[in-house]
């Protein structure tokens, strides 16, 4: 309960402005009076001088209230300034600071020196004199933009080239991806395994029979040899068909 009421206490001169914010009479136009806008920067000093001051532990135990309540812009707020701390180092002293009204909003501006580089701090209240929104911009020389703006360029340039590299790779393999389409379709088709058919029962099977009818001068012959063998007429012979007959014994005479 200690430590709570000593975070909390950061925030404290926030009531002092509500009140005055509640007595305050402002015109249509937002134009903030010398003594709210007094009041408001002197809030907003002591706000970023305790949390300046705070160990980053009771910070951290500050941002999971803000959690538990939904305070999620808040909770961000504080996050930022955690990762804006170490590049900045111990708070030294306030430069400059003021406050507008805008939009309904009181805003604070302040200008702090801080050990290793000064700070804008950017602090926001609604009517009632409630913080709404922090932020944390570190001050950077303009040689260290100028740097900063150099390292991006030549990320951005160095990016866009390797991505242009391997573009051109890609393109380049189209031709041996071409050839090698090309070599394929010109080379052979594999052969079939040839098919073995059944050896002939024999020659006459395999070969096609000759009709040797037609022959007249052979049927001729052929009906004297018979009718001189049965010793008669070739008269009464008539030859239908005459077939070769392979493996005679007059062809190896």
């Amino acid at each position: 309960m200690k430590i709570k009421r000593k975070l909390f206490a950061i925030l404290a001169m926030v009531l002092c402005i509500g009140a005055l914010a509640g007595c305050a009479k402002q015109e249509e136009e937002d134009v903030l009076d010398a003594q709210m806008a007094e009041a408001i920067v002197g809030s907003s000093e002591t706000i970023l001088e305790n949390l300046a001051k705070e160990e980053d532990e009771n910070v951290k135990i500050m941002i999971e209230q803000y959690e538990d309540d939904g305070n999620t812009t808040m909770a961000n707020a504080l996050e930022t300034w955690l990762n804006t701390r170490p590049e900045v180092g111990e708070f030294v002293e306030f430069e400059s600071s003021s406050a507008i009204l805008k939009d309904r909003q009181y805003v604070a501006a302040v200008n702090a020196v801080f050990e290793k580089r000064p700070l804008e701090a950017t602090i926001i209240y609604d009517k009632k004199g409630v913080i709404i929104n922090m932020e944390f911009s570190p001050v950077y020389t303009v040689r260290e933009n100028m740097g900063r703006a150099a390292v991006h360029t030549l990320i951005g340039m160095g990016t866009v080239f390797i991505v242009l590299i391997f573009i051109s790779l890609i393109i380049g393999c189209f031709k041996y991806i071409n050839q090698w389409e090309k070599k394929k379709a010109a080379s052979p088709a594999p052969s079939p395994a040839p098919s073995f058919a059944p050896a002939p029962a024999s020659e006459a099977a395999a070969s096609p029979v000759e009709d040797l009818t037609d022959d007249l001068e052979l049927v001729a012959v052929i009906t004297a040899a018979i009718a001189a063998s049965m010793n008669t007429s070739t008269d009464g012979l008539v030859v239908r068909s005459i077939k070769r007959k392979s493996g005679a014994k007059w062809k190896r005479a």
